[in-house]
């Protein structure tokens, strides 16, 4: 008891390392601080959670792993990555509204609830869930309008998006700092990602930073009356490929 007493202590310590990831071609150094790590037992299984600052634009990140878990540095350890280099990864980008409200008119929680299925199949994997990327990054106060929108005059949520944006980029989300956890996690460049997502622009980082993209896993939700003009708006306006119907 005192050893696990004492390795608990230790998860709450936190623990700082600067990494190298690149980013539209541009070297940048990530620090990445982890403030927190314990076990959450879940409808989809059990699994590690842990808590990290990272020096970006989002600045938290929470991040479910199924692993191994080293005593000393408490890093995850994938037996399944190790052998066969690959590795189940999804990056979730927070929803307030729908993954914690219960908002019906998008597929977040679906998401990331298939995510988690997943993952526990496999055995192995990690969810990198950024909160501060509500609305594809434009904020929560934004995500909150087109809602509004959406309601009040039946558009969908990109028409709604730049009825409100000052800009042609309704996305403004980046994923730096999720190869910044890869890589504090020392998961190096031999592995394969699998990535669980329906987003192709998702990709693009990883091999930036000379991960090879092995499997795109899709995150199949099948459309109901409240969700199928979102889904039918990310499949048509936002290139998401495996959309339900």
């Amino acid at each position: 008891m005192e050893r696990l007493l004492s390795t608990v202590k230790r998860g709450m310590e936190p623990l700082l390392k600067e990494v190298q990831v690149y980013e539209s071609g541009e070297l940048k150094t990530c620090i990445v601080s982890r403030l927190g790590i314990g076990i959450i037992n879940t409808d989809y299984g059990k699994f590690w959670e842990y808590i990290f600052t990272i020096n970006d634009e989002w600045q938290n990140y929470n991040v479910i792993v199924k692993a191994g878990i080293d005593g000393e540095n408490l890093n995850p350890i994938f037996l399944n990555s190790n052998s066969k280099k690959t590795l189940i990864l999804r990056t979730d980008s927070g929803c307030l509204t729908g993954q914690l409200f219960g908002d019906r008119t998008c597929d977040c929680l679906d998401q990331l609830q298939l995510a988690l299925k997943t993952i526990n199949k496999q055995g192995e994997g990690i969810v990198v869930n950024i909160p501060n990327q509500d609305g594809r990054g434009m904020g929560l106060d934004f995500k909150l309008g087109t809602l509004w929108l959406q309601d009040q005059l039946g558009v969908d949520t990109v028409e709604s998006a730049y009825m409100l944006a000052d800009t042609v980029n309704i996305d403004k989300r980046t994923y730096a700092g999720v190869v910044a956890i890869l890589k504090y996690f020392n998961i190096d460049t031999d592995t394969s990602i699998n990535l669980a997502s329906n987003n192709p622009a998702k990709e693009k980082i990883f091999l930036e930073n000379g991960y090879h993209l092995s499997n795109t896993i899709p995150m199949v939700i099948k459309a109901n009356k409240h969700t199928q003009k979102h889904l039918s708006a990310k499949r048509l306006y936002l290139g998401h490929k495996h959309i339900g119907n």
